[in-house]
């Protein structure tokens, strides 16, 4: 009963780790798309007088997003192989690491969402002189985080599990 709850266990993990994987994906092209064209040649697809290269919360965001995207890539191996060997590579201490790196990436991810989502808030105040580009740009933003914010909550499920499996 305890090898197919952690196997049943490891599964569920490796389904949250590529849905972390396909949400920051998501998040991290919506956030490089987004642009806004300003002045009388909006409709001149010359290169956009805003993106979020001219803010640095923005730029945290996509920093946050490529990062998280590159640690997911970089231990979803290691859930592949708990899955189809049945065991966990390594012992307690590498689990335990896993677990500690997880932690530290989910935090960076949700810090990188509540950045973004904290300056589009603040852009917000006065929506009488946001144009609908600028809401449209904003909405997109807001997308984004949230997008990442669903990642976080996925990798925190799969630190609960792999805190879960320690004991087996």
């Amino acid at each position: 009963m305890a090898a197919f709850s952690e196997r049943a266990l490891a599964a569920v993990s490796l389904v949250l780790r590529v849905l972390t994987l396909l949400l920051l994906i998501a998040s991290l092209i919506i956030m490089v798309t987004n642009k806004i064209y300003f002045g009388p040649f909006s409709a001149v697809e010359d290169p956009p007088n805003f993106t979020f290269r001219d803010r640095l919360a923005y730029r945290y965001v996509v920093s946050a997003a490529v990062i998280g995207c590159a640690y997911t890539l970089l231990v979803l191996p290691f859930d592949v192989i708990h899955v189809a060997q049945g065991r966990k590579i390594g012992r307690g201490g590498a689990t335990v690491l896993l677990i500690f790196n997880d932690v530290v990436f989910a935090v960076l991810i949700a810090t990188g969402a509540a950045a973004g989502l904290g300056l589009t808030v603040d852009s917000q105040h006065f929506p009488e002189l946001l144009d609908s580009d600028t809401k449209n740009f904003c909405n997109m933003v807001d997308l984004s985080c949230g997008l990442m914010l669903g990642a976080t909550v996925c990798m925190v499920i799969m630190i609960t599990i792999s805190a879960h499996l320690l004991n087996y």
